[in-house]
């Protein structure tokens, strides 16, 4: 990748000089300066320190309506540069509309599933900074920069139109139901269209055309509820090929967040992570009422179901070592691109039958999230028992070691018996995931807390699932194995190595 102050200057100057003379109603803020003599009249560049004069920027906001600020985003002056720019304007000029424009270090690098990744993380970094509206540029294309702000624009009227209609209706009293109904459908508008249309590419459009009903949708046809999911059917082809579906009730759907959660996990099980132990997605469909993520089959039960089928609700070690090491896999793909699940559980592994041999596959990506190695989570997703104790205390925390210790518990219930965990800690049901959390650090502090947890349901000892256990089942995050040294502790392959490595 470029990061240069040189290369980044050529890719901004060069994406600034193609768009900015056919966009002079819009002022142009370069965080980097200007090394050719000539910029167009429109263009405010910074100077070597990355600095810029207020009086040049009041200036170049009172001549234009919108200031676009352009920047790759990848040195420290940028970054800089972007905070102090809006923090003037929102003290100095809190009407001045501005976007922030990220562009990619060079506009001849090869867009591959990593790289891609890499700039929508910037550019949810970006999102931050409290700027208007962030458009990320992956060519100079002055009518495709009109199109995104006329859109942005549009929706940021649309907004302020129903700020305005509910500070009106609050003077007037109760708003009637036509007042509602157009609020509505102005809001539903927002986040199925105007939203998608401009920061999700690849968003299904509405279709009001294919066929709805209760027995298909689109080429679908249901077939019955899937793995107790009421949201999520099992359904076939035409060429009778079995799907999953899962199903967004669109009138549920309240905040542009959620909306984004759909189209992460679109995005990444259909153009990101490609591994055999990860459901794909296949397919997006948008109606009027729903959106429709159509998932590779994977079998028709979940791990919690398998468990209730097999004596001692466990399974044999070899077999609760190899579906481990099958979601450890995934895991540690995912970990490897900077994707983490966050909600690894018995109910998010589905299991197929194969010549004796469980396969498993990871599901429900719906809370995973791009976090590189040294950034925190603040999100609370998972649940018990799988869910690591410190992700529910309100404190940010590391979510790869996260991730881990929801394996590790998936080891524990497979391995030893479902409801180990449970009998282990002795939480009772009611009392709060944070009181919880702290008895389940209390309990794995203790000497012999693996071995308990091993034996609770009648387990026997078992030198190899006690190594695998004490790697990564530890209070402290720093401490756990990571989901590569998972994989091998796991194999069945290499267990005489993990009773070696002596973890406890």
């Amino acid at each position: 990748m470029m990061a240069t102050l040189s290369a980044i200057q050529s890719v901004v100057e060069a994406y600034v000089s193609s768009v900015a003379p056919a966009t002079l109603a819009f002022g142009f803020l370069t965080l980097v300066p200007w090394s050719s003599q000539e910029k167009p009249a429109n263009v405010l560049a910074s100077g070597a320190g990355g600095e810029v004069s207020l009086e040049s920027i009041a200036q170049i906001v009172e001549q234009h309506d919108v200031v676009l600020i352009v920047s790759v985003y990848r040195t420290k002056m940028e970054k800089r540069g972007v905070v102090g720019v809006l923090n003037y304007l929102r003290t100095s000029h809190p009407d001045a509309i501005v976007f922030l424009v990220q562009l990619p270090d060079r506009f001849d690098t090869d867009l591959t599933k990593a790289y891609i990744s890499e700039l929508m993380a910037r550019q949810d970094e970006l999102y931050c900074f409290g700027a208007d509206g962030v458009l990320m540029e992956l060519a100079g294309d002055p009518e495709g920069l009109q199109h995104k702000l006329s859109l942005e624009l549009q929706e940021n009227a649309a907004i302020q139109q129903r700020v305005q209609a509910f500070a009106n209706n609050a003077n007037q009293g109760v708003p009637s139901a036509r007042d509602l109904k157009i609020i509505e459908d102005e809001f539903r508008g927002l986040l199925w269209n105007d939203i998608p249309d401009m920061l999700m590419p690849g968003f299904a459009p509405l279709d009001e055309r294919f066929l709805e009903d209760g027995n298909r949708v689109g080429d679908f046809w249901f077939v019955r509820p899937y793995s107790n999911h009421h949201h999520v059917l099992l359904a076939v082809t035409g060429q009778h090929e079995k799907v999953v579906i899962k199903v967004h009730d669109k009138r549920s759907v309240t905040d542009a967040k959620k909306v984004e959660s759909i189209y992460q996990e679109f995005c990444l099980l259909t153009h990101i992570l490609d591994h055999p132990h990860i459901i794909r997605c296949v397919g997006m469909l948008q109606s009027r009422c729903n959106v429709y993520l159509a998932l590779q089959y994977g079998g028709d039960v979940c791990m919690e179901q398998v468990l209730l089928t097999h004596g001692g609700h466990r399974l044999s070690r070899d077999d609760a070592l190899n579906c481990s090491a099958q979601v450890a896999s995934a895991l540690s793909y995912c970990h490897a691109q900077d994707v983490v699940h966050g909600q690894v559980s018995l109910r998010h592994v589905v299991v197929e039958m194969a010549w004796n041999r469980h396969i498993c596959r990871l599901v429900d990506f719906s809370m995973a999230a791009h976090v590189p190695n040294s950034s925190t989570r603040k999100t609370l997703c998972g649940s018990l028992p799988c869910v690591a104790p410190e992700t529910v205390l309100d404190e940010p925390y590391l979510p790869k070691p996260a991730d881990c210790w929801s394996v590790g518990v998936l080891f524990l219930e497979t391995a030893c018996g479902q409801g180990s965990l449970e009998m282990s800690v002795q939480w009772r049901r009611g009392e709060s995931l944070a009181y919880v959390a702290w008895k389940i650090i209390d309990f794995f502090s203790q000497a012999g807390c693996h071995a308990e947890a091993m034996t609770k349901m009648g387990n026997l000892l078992d030198g190899i699932t006690m190594a695998c256990l004490g790697a990564v089942l530890k209070p402290e995050p720093a401490r756990r194995a990571s989901a590569s040294d998972m994989v091998k502790m796991l194999s069945t392959e290499s267990t005489a190595h993990s009773e070696e490595m002596g973890f406890d």
